[in-house]
C-alpha cells in the first residue's frame, strides 16, 4: 500500500514530466504577433520570440534571413521589426527558427491577416494615362479602368477594385455605366465622364461612346 508521502511524490513526477513535456527542450514560441491577428496593410510588426524555460537557445532567426533577432534582456525575448510590404494582402506566414548549444533546431509559426482600412491613406490617385480618354465603338462594348494609387510608404499599386476603397460615378448613365470595380459599359452614343474617388482623392476619365458604321455605308453629311 502506497504512503501519502509516496503518492505525493509520484503526482509530482507526473507533474515534472507533464511540464518537460509541454516545453522540450530547444522548444520556441513566437509571443507576437498573434497567431491569426489582424493587422493593416504596410504595418510595422514586432515579431517577439520566447525560448523555452531553461534552455540555452542564444540566437534565433526569422525563416530565410541571415540576420539574427536581437535578445531583449527586458523581455527575455528576441525581437525583430519588420515592415510588410505595401502590396500585401491576405494571409502571411511568419516562420523563426533557433538553434540551442546541443544543436537542437526549433521552429515556430503564427499566421496574420493583412486588411485594408476602410480609407487608404493615399498620397495621390490617378487613371492609367492611356485610359484618360476612353473611346468605345460600340454599344455594349466593355472597358475595365485601370486606377492606381500612390500611398506614404512609397509603394504604388492598382487599386480599382471595390475592396481597396476606389468608388466611380458615371455622370450620364444613358452614354456608359460603370459597375463597383471599374468596370465601363458602353449603354449609347455621346460623350461623358467618369469620376473616380478614393477617401478625398479624385480622379476623371473621358469617355466616347462612336459606335462604328456598318461596312459600306457613309456617314450623312
Amino acid at each position: 500500500m502506497n504512503s501519502p508521502l509516496k503518492s505525493a511524490g509520484l503526482a509530482v513526477t507526473a507533474l515534472l514530466a507533464a511540464l518537460c513535456l509541454s516545453h522540450p527542450a530547444g522548444a520556441i514560441e513566437i509571443v507576437a504577433p498573434k497567431d491569426g491577428a489582424v493587422v493593416p496593410i504596410g504595418a510595422e510588426l514586432v515579431i517577439q520570440v520566447q525560448p523555452s524555460p531553461g534552455d540555452d537557445i542564444d540566437r534565433a532567426y526569422l525563416a530565410h534571413s541571415d540576420e539574427h533577432m536581437k535578445h531583449n534582456p527586458q523581455t527575455g525575448y528576441f525581437e525583430q521589426r519588420i515592415k510588410l510590404r505595401g502590396d500585401s494582402l491576405g494571409p502571411i506566414e511568419i516562420e523563426v527558427w533557433s538553434k540551442n548549444s546541443k544543436g537542437v533546431v526549433s521552429t515556430a509559426k503564427v499566421t496574420v491577416h493583412v486588411n485594408l482600412p476602410p480609407v487608404l491613406p493615399l498620397i495621390s490617385l490617378r487613371i492609367h494615362a492611356e485610359q484618360r480618354k476612353l473611346v468605345l465603338e460600340a454599344v455594349g462594348e466593355k472597358r475595365d479602368l485601370q486606377v492606381i494609387g500612390e500611398f506614404p510608404d512609397g509603394t504604388v499599386r492598382f487599386i480599382s477594385k471595390a475592396t481597396f476603397g476606389t468608388t466611380y460615378q458615371s455622370r450620364n448613365e444613358k452614354i456608359v455605366k460603370v459597375d463597383p470595380n471599374g468596370v465601363v459599359t458602353a449603354v449609347g452614343s455621346g460623350e461623358t465622364i467618369i469620376v473616380v474617388r478614393n477617401g478625398d482623392k479624385e480622379a476623371q476619365a473621358r469617355v466616347i461612346v462612336k459606335p462604328k458604321l456598318p461596312e459600306g455605308e457613309k456617314k450623312e453629311t
